[in-house]
C-alpha cells in the first residue's frame, strides 16, 4: 500500500511567505509614514508676547482747557484722542483747506527732501485775478502773468502766507481747472473717512469748503507722514527766490510747545480756524500731537492759535509713560508649531506712553524667519507710538527631524 505524501514541508513556505509579506507592508506603510511626515509642510513660525497685553494708566481722564465755542479735538498719534470739545457739524474751513490742496498735489507731484521740484510759469488768468483779490482782502502773494515759481516755493506761498492766489493756480497746474481738482480733494477726503467733509475750491474762501475738527485731524495726520509738507509748514516766513520781501506766517507757534507744523485760516463765515502738530519726547519715545480749534470768534486766526497753545501745552503736561520691561529682558516668543520656543529680548526698554484713564494695547508685529543667530532682530512690540526691536535670545533653528516624525496635528 504506497504511502501519502507529506503535507507539512509544503504549509511552512506558505506561512513563511504570508509573513514576508506582512513584513514588507508594514514596512512599506512605515516608509510612506515617514516620508509623508518629512515632506509635510512645517509649520508657520508665529511670534507672541510673554508680557501683559495692555497697560492702564491709573486715574481720571485729563481736562483739557477747551475753548467755550467752536469745535476742537487733540489726538495723540499711536493712542487715540485725547478728548474733544464743541459740536461736530461741518463748518466752513477757510485757509485750513489748503492743507488738502498741498496733500493732493504733493501725492501726485512728489517732492524729495530739500528739493525745490519743476519750475511752473503763472498763468494770465491768475494775475488778471489779483485786483479782485486784493479788493476781497484775500490772502495772496501777488503772482504776476507768466512769473515762474518752482513748486516747492509755491507750496511755502501756500502754507505759510496762505495765498489764495496760488492755491488756484496749483490746482490748474495739477488738473487743468478749480473745479476738476476741488473733485479731487472730495477724493482725497473720502479715501481718508473724512465724512463731514466737502470741498468746494482749493484755498477755502469759498464758505462751501466745510469741514469738522474731528476731519482736519484725520488729514493732518495723513500729511504730517508726507516729508516734503511736514518740512513746508515747519517754516516760519517765506523767503522768495528773487530777493523779495520776506514774510512771515501765520503759525506763530512754531518752535514754541514742540510746535512743528500747522496752518491757519479765517474768513467772516468760518471765524478764527488752526489745525497744528507738535512732538513731545516722552521718555525716550517721541509723540506726535495733532489737534483742529474750528469756528474761534475772532476777527484773525490768533484767537485759534492762542486756543491751541494751551491745547498743546496742557496735552504735553497730561502725557506720562511707565516701562512695562527693562532692555535686555525676555519679552516675547517665537514658536515654531512643534512644541519649540525661542525666547525673544527688547532691544531697549519697553515703554508706554499714556495719560491718566487711558488703557494702550500692547502687540508684537513681525514675519519671523525659521532660523537665525542669537541677537538678530526678528520682530517688534507695538506699544502705544512706541515701537522696540525684538532680538533673538538664542539660536533659532528649524524643527528637528525627530520633532517633524512625531508630530501628531
Amino acid at each position: 500500500m504506497p504511502l501519502a505524501p507529506p503535507t507539512e514541508t509544503v504549509a511552512e513556505p506558505k506561512r513563511g511567505r504570508r509573513w514576508l509579506v506582512v513584513v514588507a507592508a508594514a514596512l512599506v506603510l512605515i516608509a510612506g509614514i515617514v516620508v509623508g511626515q518629512l515632506v509635510r509642510p512645517v509649520p508657520e513660525p508665529s511670534v507672541e508676547l510673554t508680557i501683559a497685553s495692555s497697560h492702564a494708566f491709573p486715574g481720571q481722564a485729563p481736562a483739557l482747557p477747551w475753548p467755550s465755542v467752536g469745535q476742537s479735538v487733540v489726538h495723540v498719534d499711536g493712542l487715540g484722542t485725547m478728548g474733544t470739545s464743541g459740536a461736530s457739524a461741518p463748518i466752513p474751513t477757510a485757509s485750513v483747506a489748503k492743507v488738502m490742496t498741498a496733500y493732493v498735489y504733493l501725492r501726485d507731484h512728489p517732492l524729495k527732501p530739500g528739493e525745490a521740484g519743476p519750475v511752473m510759469t503763472v498763468s494770465p488768468q491768475a494775475a488778471a485775478q489779483i485786483p479782485e483779490r486784493k479788493r476781497r482782502g484775500e490772502s495772496i502773494l501777488g503772482v504776476t502773468a507768466n512769473q515762474q515759481l518752482t513748486q516747492r516755493k509755491a507750496l511755502e506761498a501756500l502754507l505759510v502766507i496762505s495765498a489764495n492766489d496760488v492755491a488756484h493756480e496749483l490746482a490748474r497746474w495739477d488738473a487743468g481747472s478749480t473745479q476738476a481738482f476741488a473733485a479731487k480733494m472730495n477724493a482725497a477726503a473720502a479715501s481718508l473717512g473724512m465724512t463731514g467733509t466737502r470741498y468746494t475750491d482749493p484755498s477755502g474762501y469759498h464758505s462751501g469748503t466745510v469741514s469738522t475738527a474731528a476731519d482736519q485731524v484725520k488729514l493732518l495726520r495723513a500729511a504730517m507722514n508726507v516729508p516734503a509738507f511736514a518740512e513746508i509748514v515747519n517754516n516760519r516766513t517765506y523767503v522768495p527766490d528773487d530777493g523779495g520781501e520776506v514774510r512771515e506766517g501765520g503759525n506763530y507757534l512754531l518752535g514754541q510747545y514742540g510746535v512743528v507744523g500747522g496752518k491757519t485760516g479765517y474768513t467772516d463765515a468760518a471765524g478764527g480756524n488752526f489745525v497744528f502738530a507738535a512732538r513731545k519726547n516722552v521718555a525716550g519715545v517721541n509723540t506726535l500731537i495733532v489737534g483742529a480749534v474750528m469756528g474761534q470768534k475772532s476777527p484773525t486766526a490768533a484767537g485759534a492759535v492762542n486756543t491751541a497753545g494751551q491745547l498743546v501745552t496742557a496735552a504735553e503736561a497730561a502725557l506720562t509713560a511707565a516701562t512695562l520691561a527693562p532692555k535686555g529682558a525676555r519679552v516675547g516668543r517665537i514658536d515654531d508649531g512643534l512644541g519649540g520656543k525661542t525666547p525673544l529680548r527688547a532691544a531697549s526698554a519697553v515703554t508706554v506712553v499714556g495719560w491718566a484713564g487711558l488703557t494702550v494695547p500692547i502687540g508684537v508685529q513681525g514675519d519671523p524667519p525659521r532660523e537665525g543667530e542669537t541677537s538678530e532682530r526678528v520682530a517688534t512690540v507695538k506699544a502705544g507710538a512706541a515701537r522696540v526691536p525684538l532680538e533673538l535670545g538664542q539660536t533659532l533653528e528649524e524643527p528637528s527631524i525627530l520633532k517633524r516624525l512625531i508630530r501628531l496635528g
